[in-house]
């Protein structure tokens, strides 16, 4: 990330409300999605938060903040630490430097500390989607590996009108706070912020 000012403490609570109003509909059309096909993530070796995920919008770092402060000074000392170890492991990932997979800080025990606070591509990763562009094109992603081993046939998740939702309140919260730089953070590098 190209920073050319700090990152902006966002005062207006009603923010954290529209930003789980909106990862509570993404949650329910991915469960619906789910459901539909027989797809279940329960018993997966191949865990998701191993996974290397860029995330991109302010509200996004800005809800994993909120769950961050939530947290009690242990457990964030303990999250920050594990940032800032895989921090340059996942830059060495993506680079093709490295080919083990790096653990999110935020795991425990094979699951996310901060579930309800976790970004979009966490909430919907897995199943088949597709992606209406505004020229029109239909892009259909593949589920991940396990979801087309074992689902039915089943309407793919459209992801459509949940990112027009997502860049509405995106442009609103940078339009309120005056933030206009581009994002593209893991989050071992949200935490770090």
């Amino acid at each position: 990330m190209n920073r050319t000012r700090p990152l902006i403490k966002i005062d207006n609570p009603e923010w954290a409300h529209r930003i789980k109003h909106l990862f509570d509909k993404m949650d329910g059309s991915y469960a619906a999605a789910a459901s539909s096909s027989g797809f279940t993530c329960a018993g997966c070796e191949d865990n998701c938060c191993l996974s290397l995920f860029y995330h991109h919008t302010l509200m996004e770092l800005f809800y994993l903040k909120e769950g961050l402060a939530t947290l009690p000074e242990e457990t964030l000392a303990t999250v920050t630490f594990r940032a800032q170890e895989a921090a340059p492991l996942l830059h060495q990932r993506a680079n093709g430097e490295r080919e083990e997979k790096v653990p999110c800080p935020l795991m425990e025990e094979g699951q996310c500390i901060l579930y309800e606070h976790r970004p979009m591509v966490c909430r919907l990763h897995g199943v088949a989607h597709i992606l209406e562009r505004p020229d029109g094109t239909v892009i259909d992603g593949p589920g991940c590996a396990r979801y087309e081993q074992a689902s039915t046939q089943s309407l793919p998740l459209n992801r459509t009108p949940l990112y027009r939702e997502m860049a509405i309140l995106e442009k609103e919260l940078r339009e309120e706070t005056g933030f206009a730089d581009r994002l593209r953070l893991t989050i071992a590098e949200m935490i770090l912020l």
